[in-house]
């Protein structure tokens, strides 16, 4: 149970890439199939489990995420999570007029440009290597403040299927800042340990106008995950 766990974990993870659509394996065994639905100020991503992983704990999830456009701040974030026998929907909505992020009847205090994970993603995908770079942002993680940066390792040809992508490549950390109790009570497995202080995160993105996030790999506890886009 431990390891369908953290395969699915490590799945989810490398399911929040800003293309089209990924197959994820562990040491090269598929565990999950990702659609990504992107459009201006949004990215809706749906993961489902393959293989193995599909009959030991199988998960079809779907995250959502609206952002302003001009600062990449969030506006809505909601996700449905069919996970094992865990279930969960939720939605979190910015108040411009309180600069709070509201879920429920809980609100907290957050910058008009706070961003996310995914908000961070989106500008991978969109924004310069010389802007990005070791450039912290405030980040929300379902009530808890962090902050997130890219940091840019080098510049390096990615194969995939018969061809050859130069891409930039970064690795993604996020690091807690308020150290009170925050959060929600329960969480997927995902959103709880996407931001495991041991994880290594890295994503190689296309140096071309087209800047698709190619490849992204993450391990944790010893495991390595890799996500690699499809060729189609």
């Amino acid at each position: 149970m431990y390891l369908s766990k953290l395969y699915i974990f490590i799945s989810l993870f490398c399911s929040f890439l800003f293309s089209e659509n990924y197959n994820i394996s562990l040491w090269t065994i598929p565990i999950a199939y990702v659609e990504l639905i992107n459009e201006e100020g949004e990215i809706h991503f749906n993961t489902k489990s393959t293989g193995l992983i599909n009959y030991i704990w199988p998960h079809k999830n779907s995250y959502s995420t609206f952002y302003n456009t001009d600062n990449f701040g969030l506006r809505k974030y909601s996700k449905s999570i069919q996970q094992g026998d865990f279930t969960q929907e939720l939605t979190w909505v910015y108040n411009i007029n309180d600069s709070a992020l509201v879920l429920n009847d809980t609100k907290v205090s957050r910058a008009d440009s706070i961003q996310t994970i995914f908000t961070l993603l989106a500008r991978v995908s969109l924004e310069t290597k010389d802007y990005l770079d070791t450039k912290w942002f405030q980040v929300d993680h379902e009530s808890c403040t962090y902050k997130g940066r890219f940091l840019w390792s080098d510049t390096i040809s990615v194969r995939i299927a018969n061809e050859d992508v130069l891409c930039d490549h970064y690795r993604l950390d996020l690091i807690k800042v308020d150290q009170e109790q925050c959060g929600i009570e329960n969480s997927d497995y995902f959103m709880k340990n996407i931001i495991d202080y041991n994880s290594v995160r890295q994503i190689w993105v296309e140096k071309n106008n087209n800047k698709r996030i190619i490849k992204a790999s993450v391990e944790v506890y010893g495991f390595p995950i890799e996500a690699i886009i499809v060729n189609e």
